[in-house]
């Protein structure tokens, strides 16, 4: 797809129609409002594929970028529709003018302005989201969870031993000068761009890596293997099912679910504490769920009539 094929998307007519109760040059605008819908689309398009590394995310952006453009054209048109019902005193002059109608009118096309903008904004977070699916937050309940939060400690790790062995070296070659220094954090994978800076002084006159930036990291490390610890012990423990006095609870660390079966539909009141308490209603497990922790599972075992 390039910007030509983009124009071709709104035609000439509708484009100059937008513009002809509003422009003594709707033909200008016209060309603008297309040459504007086509570089939208090319830039948006641009900076997906910077995402799209792999032969599966460029079939995804392939697909996942039609349906966001079909979907912007037709929101385009109909805002161009809506200004084309719009006049200005300026090209009907002001006699008789309909001042309420169009202030209407205009409304309209604000409105339609704005959904336009809005779509662009949800659709591009969208398809960025199923094109980094690893930047996405580790839930509990993800099958690859355990995966993914080791690569993230490993990472995080190896990010540590790199700021402390430039650390090391920035001290070991202070005598030779910055050159050596540089020389040795470029042996160590640092760019010559972040090595030069590196040696650039904070406000306390501190060189390399400041202790606050390896002591956060190393908490952060902590942190992650305390929950992967957890992680593991949960995606290992199997589901418990209690049959209580007006539901069946089923416990599924693995899944971080908890699960309420009832023989019926619950009554109004008991409703509204499970969507208080962070409930759903799960049409295809047939039952109300939430997310695992103390709270919901208090909150189950009192509304299925246990103890």
């Amino acid at each position: 797809m390039n910007q030509i094929d983009f124009a071709t998307d709104i035609p000439e007519s509708v484009a100059r129609t937008a513009h002809s109760g509003t422009s003594f040059v709707p033909e200008e605008r016209a060309q603008q409002e297309r040459e504007g819908y086509a570089s939208t689309l090319a830039t948006d398009l641009a900076a997906l594929g910077k995402l799209a590394d792999t032969d599966e995310k460029r079939a995804t952006l392939a697909t996942e970028f039609e349906r966001y453009r079909q979907g912007y054209r037709r929101r385009t048109l109909a805002y161009l529709g809506a200004r084309g019902a719009c006049l200005s005193t300026m090209i009907a002059g002001p006699s008789n003018f309909p001042t309420r109608r169009m202030q209407k009118r205009g409304a309209t096309a604000d409105k339609r302005r704005d959904e336009l903008v809005d779509f662009r904004t949800r659709a591009l977070a969208a398809i960025r989201k199923a094109l980094r699916p690893e930047d996405r937050p580790i839930m509990s309940g993800d099958s690859d969870a355990v995966e993914r939060l080791r690569a993230k400690i490993a990472e995080a790790e190896a990010v540590q031993a790199r700021m402390k062995a430039a650390n090391a070296a920035i001290r070991k070659h202070a005598k030779a000068g910055p050159d050596a220094q540089v020389a040795a954090l470029v042996a160590l994978g640092l760019s010559p761009a972040l090595a030069r800076t590196s040696l650039e002084p904070d406000f306390l006159g501190r060189v390399g890596f400041a202790d606050f930036q390896t002591t956060n990291n190393g908490a952060n490390i902590r942190r992650m293997r305390e929950r992967l610890t957890a992680l593991e012990r949960d995606h290992a423990a199997p589901a418990a099912e209690v049959e209580g006095s007006s539901a069946r609870l089923e416990d599924c660390p693995a899944d971080n679910r908890v699960r309420l079966f009832f023989p019926g539909k619950p009554a109004a009141d008991v409703r509204t504490r499970l969507k208080r308490s962070g409930f759903r209603w799960a049409p295809s497990l047939g039952c109300w769920q939430a997310y695992r922790n103390d709270g919901t599972l208090a909150t189950a075992r009192r509304e299925a009539g246990l103890p």
